[in-house]
């Protein structure tokens, strides 16, 4: 999809742009991949999503000790003791994989929620940036085949970001 709207506007700015349009066009790239990279609030959000999944892991990791612990409890009972053994050890398993799904589900729910948020503010210092600076045109470069570094704004827009989010 990006790929058809970025050769639909090239197309465009091909077949009916004036040479003194063109000459008026204020271009800009950004590596967009750089920009997250670089963005301190993505490496906050990054480590507080770690640091929540380390302590589910610690959780899952005493679930796990558990049903270890009980199927070698299992094969020292006798049968009535093993099936009633049995029973709890599958409601653990159970418990535990559920704890795995959810835990999943949650962390992964969380971390796109923070990639939203933090690619709408993004966005908006772009478009801010761009307005300001009477850019017609920032785009990511992943697309482009030839860039002029000149025409690269991705330093410009960490550095805005950052400032930001120190504040």
């Amino acid at each position: 999809m990006r790929k058809v709207l970025f050769v639909l506007i090239i197309a465009l700015f091909c077949s009916g742009v004036t040479s003194s349009y063109a000459q008026d066009l204020k271009l800009g790239f950004i590596s967009l991949k750089k920009v997250l990279d670089n963005y301190e609030k993505v490496k906050d959000g990054e480590d507080i999503l770690l640091k929540e999944a380390e302590k589910k892991n610690a959780q899952r990791d005493k679930l796990v000790k558990e049903i270890k612990n009980l199927r070698e409890k299992i094969d020292l009972l006798q049968d009535k003791q093993r099936e009633k053994k049995r029973r709890e050890l599958n409601e653990k398993v159970k418990k535990l994989q559920d704890f795995t799904y959810e835990t999943r589900t949650d962390l992964r729910q969380k971390r796109d929620e923070k990639f939203m948020e933090i690619m709408k503010e993004v966005k908006a210092v772009i478009e801010e940036y761009g307005s300001s600076r009477n850019y017609n045109i920032i785009i990511d470069d992943t697309l482009l085949l030839y860039k002029d570094q000149g025409l690269n704004v991705t330093d410009d827009l960490i550095k805005i970001l950052n400032q930001r989010y120190k504040k």
